[in-house]
Parts: C-alpha cells; structure tokens; sequence
C-alpha cells in the first residue's frame, strides 16, 4: 500500500429514508452540471466504461491542483459506493503527475427517517508522485500539508452539497 498523503471525511444529512437511495447510481449517473452545482472547484464530470465494463466517473476539479480522477467501480451498492482513481494532477507551474484517489460514500439510517451522509476522499502517493517531488525539490510533509488543506475545505464545501443533489435525485426519480 501507499503512503496515505491526506484523508478528508465529512457528514451531511440526507432528507429522505434510506431505502429510496442509490449512491451508486448518483455517482455514475452524475450530470455534468449538476456536479458543477456541488462545488465552485467542479469544472466537468462524465461516465464511462472500462474495457471489463465496469462503470467509470470521470471528474476533473481544482482542488489546490488541477486534478482529472477516472474513478473505477470498487463497491456498488445503493448504501455505499466506492471508486477508485489513478488520478492526473497538473500544478499551477506546469508540471504533471498522479495519486490514488478513492472516493467513498456512505448512507447510514436514522431513526427519524433520514439519513446521515458520509463523504471520505483518501489519497496515496504513487511512484511517479515522489519522483515528481524529488524533481521539483518539495518535501513530502510540505506536500502532505497542503493536501490535507486544500482536501479539507473542499470536503467540507461539496458534502453538504452532494447531499441536497442526493435528495433532488430521489425526489426526481
């Protein structure tokens, strides 16, 4: 496994029972505008398929970087989704690289008929991440602090967000 570089995880509630979500359906079913709703950092989401027809979600956001995630189906149930990207992550200056992100959804009943919402975005280090580092003479806790920074605030902006999309989902069928 990787080195872990940040890990950001927030809660939101959902207005509506459990039973009527679908995660995974959201997060592969996720328009381009309506994910652009969700955060002043969405700039495009889409869906694919890879080559074993797995579904795919494709989001590119600036979150202290520019970053375009190919998130792969890992876990695909209508209570808790999780995919997992290489990611492409072009700095301010020109330079590229790339890190594992897995983003994770979770939808826990309460017991007044909602739900609570937990968003949790993880990312690891690859090998042509340190060499990015090394190359451009940055530290790895310089590198992790920023992270953990930029993760932090743009967890906390669009997880309230994805919930409210959530609900319009459920509410729109």
């Amino acid at each position: 496994m990787s080195e872990l570089l940040a890990e950001s995880e927030c809660k939101a509630t959902i207005n509506a029972p459990i039973e009527t979500l679908d995660l995974t359906t959201w997060v592969f079913t996720l328009a381009d505008e309506e994910y652009q709703r969700c955060s002043k950092a969405h700039i495009a989401a889409g869906a694919s398929t890879d080559p074993s027809g797995k579904r795919v979600s494709i989001n590119v956001e600036k979150v202290g970087n520019l970053i375009i995630s190919h998130y792969n189906e890992d876990v695909s149930e209508r209570d808790h989704c999780r995919v997992v990207s290489i990611s492409d992550v072009l700095t301010p200056q020109g330079g590229r690289t790339t890190s594992r992100i897995t983003w994770e959804l979770k939808a826990i009943a309460s017991e007044d008929g909602r739900c609570v919402f937990l968003n949790r975005v993880a990312v690891h280090a690859t090998p042509e991440f340190y060499k990015f580092l090394a190359e451009n003479k940055v530290g790895i806790e310089q590198a992790k602090a920023a992270m953990v920074k930029d993760l932090e605030a743009h967890n906390a902006e669009e997880t309230p967000l994805f919930a409210k999309s959530i609900e319009r989902m459920v509410r729109h069928g």
